[in-house]
């Protein structure tokens, strides 16, 4: 046993110095001789687990503690790495161990953020101040009782916790992060900005610091350029810092801001390429991108997903039960195209129910969309494991994603598996890869079975459009052209896309459209007349030979005023790679015709489905020159035009892309073969037929 003790003593020496290669041979060494050793089992996983071998980390830890149930520490290391690894229900009953033998104030507080993991923020907040009941200076329990606080809608209780936390600890970034957050969420942007100033004085060199401090910016205090600048500073501090790199060149698109837009560009590519975790897959949608490329972005974006994965059953009963994920259903894109999908479902057939996880805007659309489901839960406060269980405990048998990875997504609902089947719909043009869908809804332009390889899900193949949209909607009296900022003669080209969806080769080739035709302008669309975007596209029209004056910019207005600006517009110019999506069908709706490229992402492929659909291929082009030349010609031949517009004023609005009602019906075949196949256990791509 001598030899033991010798063995355990050097390891531990080797432990603490950090030299955790050394210290698992001697453990090792110990278990050869011992194998039962609760010590060397133990200290053994926890090495393991600092070296990030979790599946060995978890062998010894679980050995150490069967073999040894009385030492608390052991409990307590279990219970960090089960939390560690997504099993949040393991780990709170681990620790419940550890705590039962040792009411140790650290294995309590890592007990909270295991509770707060499981999305039990009640219980966490009473284990937080049972610490507290012991220490008052305790930070860290501090910082998760605010952190319990926040999902409980306590805000200014969950502040003042925060703000005690960064008292205590002042040197703690997350501390200082969460508090600014917590101000920021009670409508105090400003003093969540003086929270950050003073910790980045502590901590100059902080990447979280100073991303926090950009995205306030950008987000909420309505300065991009500074929120940029921050975002370079992060990127320079580290490179592969994926959401700073990834925000960085997603708001330099928004700017119109293409300096070294190529190196950038280049930049975002090669770390995708690289394997680096946390870059966005939406940004890369709007850059130079294979459908390769993006599925790579889609896997490392989601694989640090952990959820509880086990699916529920099927339930037998007479109506399929439909679930609707989004954080859109206000006054948003998704909205104004699915509202009818909503309304028109069969209920004879059908229970449609919305899990809304963004704000009530108290907007028109609002009260429409919740009138148009058979239940509407707001869980726009409820933390991702808790938005999953609400669906699980509903028993929806179909829950359909309108986010993907778009902004203000929840992909971590997703990875819970909270329904037998899941299916990516309308929001993002892409795969979500991570297991996180089972199918992805497109249509035989935008997802070609010979693009199946690139996407992760199973292929489903609407006929016509994949393209839900609202017959319904409204378009206003048409403003005169005086109003609305346009010359009093002189032809038209419109793009209503966002900044970011227009890039140099884009802008190149619009500038070449207006050199060609005399008197003509181009209108792009803006959120303010002075934001940093108008000025950038005026300065980029200038340097190829365009009088800047010829770029007209409307202002957002409701969606009924919106659509009838096109009235005006004679020909809708579209970007790529990633194409018009809602404006496409926005235009084509109020009767404007819309020329595009067809690329070969789905982003790069959407406008010539939706032109396709309305009867008018023609306009989808194959090549950039092609773009120009047919954008001159059509901009030469008024009768031309003039044809385009009748058609889209009548079979146009009776084609399929507008036919609301054939759509929810060909989506509830889907769903129809979606059940059908899991209960034969397969998923496989197929194609929906025409409505008989």
């Amino acid at each position: 046993m001598d030899g033991i003790v010798d063995l355990a003593r050097r390891a531990a020496v080797h432990h603490r110095a950090g030299e955790l290669a050394q210290a698992i041979a001697l453990y090792d060494a110990i278990l050869a001789r011992a194998p039962h050793d609760a010590h060397a089992l133990h200290h053994s996983g926890v090495a393991f687990f600092q070296q990030g071998d979790y599946a060995k980390a978890l062998d010894r830890l679980r050995a150490s503690v069967n073999t040894d149930g009385s030492n608390a520490d052991a409990w307590a290391n279990l219970g960090l790495l089960l939390t560690t690894i997504g099993h949040h229900r393991a780990a709170v009953e681990t620790y419940e161990r550890a705590v039962a033998l040792d009411p140790a104030p650290e294995i309590l507080v890592n007990m909270a953020a295991a509770q707060l993991a499981w999305a039990q923020p009640i219980a966490a907040e009473a284990t937080a101040r049972r610490v507290l009941a012991q220490d008052a200076t305790h930070a860290k329990a501090w910082f998760t009782l605010a952190l319990a606080l926040q999902p409980q809608g306590r805000m200014l209780e969950a502040l003042d916790a925060a703000t005690r936390a960064t008292a205590l600890a002042p040197g703690e970034e997350g501390y200082a992060g969460l508090k600014a957050q917590l101000e920021t969420g009670i409508g105090a942007p400003e003093k969540a900005r003086a929270t950050l100033d003073k910790a980045l004085l502590r901590a100059p060199m902080s990447r979280a610091l100073r991303f926090e401090l950009a995205s306030l910016l950008e987000y909420r205090l309505g300065a991009p350029e500074a929120a940029l600048a921050h975002y370079e500073q992060v990127v320079a501090l580290e490179p592969r810092h994926g959401p700073a790199l990834s925000q960085l060149i997603f708001l330099r698109g928004r700017l119109a801001d293409w300096r070294d837009r190529d190196a950038w560009v280049r930049r975002y590519r090669e770390a995708v390429a690289a394997g680096a975790s946390a870059l966005s897959p939406f940004a890369l949608l709007a850059l130079p991108s294979t459908r390769a490329e993006q599925r790579a972005c889609a896997r490392h974006w989601t694989a640090a997903l952990a959820g509880e994965r086990a699916r529920p059953s099927l339930a037998s009963r007479a109506r399929l039960r439909i679930g609707y994920l989004s954080a859109d259903l206000h006054t948003h894109a998704t909205a104004y195209l699915a509202a009818g999908l909503f309304e028109q479902h069969d209920r004879r057939h059908f229970e449609v129910i919305a899990y809304s996880t963004g704000p009530d805007d108290r907007s028109p659309m609002r009260s429409r969309l919740a009138r148009a489901f058979d239940r509407f839960v707001d869980l726009s406060h409820a933390p991702p494991a808790a938005v999953a269980q609400a669906i699980r405990d509903d028993g929806v048998d179909v829950l359909v994603d309108l986010k993907g990875h778009t902004q203000d997504a929840t992909p971590i609902v997703l990875a819970h598996r909270p329904a037998p089947i899941q299916v990516h719909y309308l929001g993002y043009p892409g795969t979500l890869e991570g297991g996180l869908c089972d199918y992805l809804i497109g249509d035989a332009i935008v997802t070609p079975p010979e693009h199946a390889a690139d996407y992760a899900e199973a292929i489903v193949t609407l006929p016509g459009s994949y393209q839900v949209n609202d017959r319904t909607r409204p378009i206003a009296d048409t403003p005169s052209r005086d109003a609305v900022g346009l010359p009093p003669f002189g032809l038209v080209f419109a793009c209503f896309n966002q900044t970011y969806k227009i890039n140099p080769q884009v802008f190149d080739a619009w500038a070449g459209i207006l050199r060609a035709i005399d008197g003509s302008v181009l209108w792009l669309l803006a959120r303010r007349a002075d934001e940093p975007a108008v000025a950038h596209l005026r300065r980029e029209a200038t340097a190829r030979g365009v009088d800047p004056a010829r770029l007209v910019f409307a202002l957002h207005r409701p969606n009924a005023d919106y659509l009838a600006l096109y009235r005006h517009a004679d020909l809708f110019l579209d970007t790529w790679p990633y194409n018009a999506h809602t404006t496409a069908s926005d235009a084509l709706w109020a009767g404007c015709p819309v020329l595009t490229m067809r690329g070969e992402t789905f982003a790069g492929r959407v406008a010539a489905s939706l032109v396709t659909a309305v009867g008018l291929p023609e306009l989808v082009t194959g090549s950039v020159a092609e773009y120009v030349a047919r954008a001159v010609s059509l901009a030469r031949d008024p009768g031309e035009r003039e044809r385009l517009r009748t058609q889209l004023a009548g079979p146009g609005r009776a084609s399929p892309l507008f036919d609301t009602t054939a759509t929810t019906r060909a989506l509830e075949r889907a769903y129809r073969v979606m059940v059908e196949q899991h209960r034969r256990g397969v998923r496989e791509a197929f194609t929906v037929p025409p409505t008989p």
